[in-house]
């Protein structure tokens, strides 16, 4: 890729994606379509690669690349557009950021949020960032600064990361409240034998419920995979039975659903990650000291 990168480039490209059409993003950044359109080839230039699929007539929509470089660039440009706001909190000396990413059950999690209450009522001079993200995207982000904090499944294998365990939980089973395994106490491998098997592909969750289903006699009929949280949703719906972990379930106030206890047991341990460098920071450590309190009070 050359060097030859500006952020105007970036903003056009960001507009257009976030509009539609470079009609629409020429009247978001005040500019003339023609500019609007230089700005992208100019990008696509200096990356190597078509960011939009051009066909006659049709709509302008993103290449698999183009998807891919604007995940990576989001991030970023999100990080500029906090800048001013940063700048001035630092020159005022008035406030402390704290940055977190959690995974999206973490992060609307009720111990997350009773943390955040007990933490913000004894540092009431600090503000917080909160970013749901990948368990993959938080490690990335731990690493490049972009966040001061990472709560997410350990462990983490990394050697620049640091990772201290809050808590350990078990996998569960989720059905809709008129399944037939509604009324277990305890859903086993051979209980599902003949269900449909909607499972998390969040790593490393995942991995561990194919150990625990192989262990148990091999491969079941997995009929639908996705995010832990809607594995929970489609549950509820009556689409079949979800093995996930704890807290999605937990997101959720929906009648219909039934969490239920998995045996073998799937332990998952929480925990917060952080490089070195923080791992002396009295406000990362106050923040997972409030996460503890609040486990432990629950």
């Amino acid at each position: 890729m050359s060097d030859r990168v500006r952020l105007r480039q970036l903003r056009a490209y960001q507009a257009i994606i976030l509009s539609g059409s470079v009609s629409k993003a020429a009247k978001q950044l005040n500019m003339t379509q023609p500019a609007v359109s230089r700005q992208l080839a100019l990008l696509e230039d200096a990356l190597g690669f078509r960011l939009f699929d051009r066909r006659s007539g049709g709509p302008m929509r993103p290449t698999r690349a183009g998807l891919q470089f604007y995940k990576a660039m989001e991030s970023a440009l999100a990080r500029l557009d906090e800048l001013p706001a940063i700048a001035s909190e630092i020159a005022g000396r008035s406030r402390e950021w704290v940055r977190i990413a959690a995974t999206p059950p973490l992060i609307n999690s009720r111990v997350l949020i009773d943390a955040l209450r007990l933490f913000t009522s004894e540092h009431d001079n600090t503000r917080l960032l909160l970013e749901p993200r990948s368990r993959l995207e938080i490690e990335e982000w731990v690493i490049s600064r972009h966040v001061d904090l990472g709560l997410a499944l350990l462990p983490v294998e990394n050697p620049m990361i640091t990772s201290v365990p809050l808590f350990t939980l078990n996998a569960v089973v989720v059905v809709n409240a008129d399944h037939r395994l509604a009324g277990r106490d305890v859903v086993e491998p051979q209980d599902l034998a003949n269900e449909r098997l909607i499972l998390p592909t969040f790593q490393p969750l995942r991995t561990y419920i194919d150990a625990a289903l192989q262990a148990a006699g091999g491969a079941r009929d997995v009929f639908i995979e996705t995010a832990a949280l809607t594995c929970c949703k489609y549950a509820a719906e009556g689409l079949g039975v979800a093995i996930c972990d704890p807290i999605s379930p937990t997101v959720f106030a929906d009648a219909r659903q039934v969490t239920l206890n998995w045996s073998p047991e799937v332990p998952l341990t929480y925990g917060a990650i952080f490089t070195h460098e923080n791992k002396g920071s009295e406000t990362v450590e106050a923040f997972i000291a409030c996460l503890r309190r609040t486990y432990d009070g629950a």
